[in-house]
């Protein structure tokens, strides 16, 4: 896989993430305190990965295989901890 569909699939799988996070975020904030406590430890691990973003999509020419394999492991934690987010919320 070339690094520019690597880039465009990483940028892909960013912006969905970002929506989603946008989306739960108000609905979050009138949700119980223990689902609060889950979104705080899901948005550290958020930032944490937006932190890493951009330095990890520069790396994407160098060793993109690596970089997408790392990166695809912290994209799908966050989505799927965002699923659960969504799903208790459903259930509130």
């Amino acid at each position: 896989m070339n690094s520019e569909k690597i880039e465009e699939k990483i940028d892909k799988l960013w912006n969905d993430l970002k929506t989603q996070r946008d989306e739960l975020r108000v609905q979050v904030h009138l949700a119980k305190a223990e689902l609060k406590d889950e979104w705080e430890e899901v948005e550290d691990k958020y930032q944490y990965a937006q932190g890493r973003f951009e330095e990890l999509k520069k790396q994407t020419g160098e060793a993109a295989d690596d970089v997408q394999g790392t990166l695809d492991v912290v994209l799908e934690e966050i989505g799927e901890a965002y699923g659960r987010v969504k799903n208790r919320l459903k259930k509130s």
